[in-house]
């Protein structure tokens, strides 16, 4: 009886992953279009009520003419360069951005979860940390930014810490958060049963945190990328944030334009990416996992 019963379990709940996966893709899948399709819009109405230059202000239309026209109209892509060129270019510094923004995207929510679990785990350390944490918080990433790149580098170190400083006061609240709302039943029958902080932490908090976990990633991927767009901006001239500046100083703006529909469409992508993940995760060990 109980070895039949456990594959049964063990189908239902596969069952149970696999429908919320299916509704998460679907759901992620309309969001995805109708944001793209929102924005497009709005891009179009906001260049018109606010009568932008045709210099300057560049139409979906012209992005997709500088990414993949051989010959686009007037003013869209510099003649120096091809469409084949332009897509390489901007292929390349995507690529840089995604490991520079997965760096301190990963960074980031490591340290975070750290630090939150060593508040639980020692009560006197969010009395101590938590103060300066805020002051960081309170600090401008723009002004702070320089600071950190001259202390750590225009490499990758530098670009990474700032990604993971965007990354890891949203995370940080939202984490401990999480684990402080675990159940009190759930708690005192560890405690009862000789449970430690950590049997605790381990079996109920982390559980019970893992919505707030994965809400923390979700916001946390355009954060990423953003963090990584300002250092490699203020670096040089490698990643999206550094052609960026580079295409701004020599007035092709039709590249610049580009750079912003990569930059959004990935995040856009990644938080749709993130919340599949998230459906999967909680369906098999969220607190409500294994319910209908």
């Amino acid at each position: 009886m109980s070895v039949a019963a456990a594959p049964l379990a063990q189908t239902v709940s596969n069952r149970a992953v696999a429908a919320a996966v299916a509704r998460r893709v679907g759901l992620s899948l309309v969001v995805v279009v109708t944001a793209l399709a929102v924005l497009a819009v709005l891009w179009v109405v906001l260049l018109k009520a606010f009568d932008v230059s045709s210099f300057v202000g560049k139409t979906p239309a012209d992005v997709f003419h500088y990414l993949f026209t051989a010959k686009p109209p007037r003013g869209v892509r510099p003649a120096s360069v091809t469409d084949a060129a332009a897509r390489s270019q901007l292929l390349a510094a995507w690529l840089v951005t995604l490991v520079d923004a997965g760096i301190g995207f990963v960074t980031g929510l490591v340290v975070a979860m750290v630090i939150a679990a060593s508040f639980i785990l020692v009560k006197p350390f969010e009395f101590a940390f938590m103060p300066i944490a805020m002051l960081l918080r309170s600090v401008p990433l723009v002004a702070m930014a320089p600071v950190l790149l001259l202390i750590f580098g225009q490499g990758k170190l530098g670009v990474a810490t700032i990604g993971a400083i965007v990354v890891l006061f949203p995370a940080l609240v939202n984490i401990v958060l999480g684990l402080r709302s675990a159940s009190p039943l759930a708690l005192d029958l560890i405690r009862v049963n000789g449970g430690t902080t950590w049997t605790e932490l381990v079996m109920v908090r982390l559980p019970a945190a893992l919505p707030s976990v994965f809400a923390s990633i979700r916001i946390s991927v355009p954060g990423a990328i953003v963090g990584a767009m300002l250092a490699e901006w203020l670096a040089g001239f490698t990643g999206l944030g550094g052609i960026l500046s580079m295409y701004k100083g020599r007035g092709n703006f039709g590249g610049v334009w580009a750079i912003v529909v990569v930059s959004v469409v990935t995040s856009i992508v990644g938080y749709a990416v993130a919340a599949i993940a998230e459906s999967a995760a909680l369906a098999a060990w969220g607190p409500n996992a294994g319910k209908r």
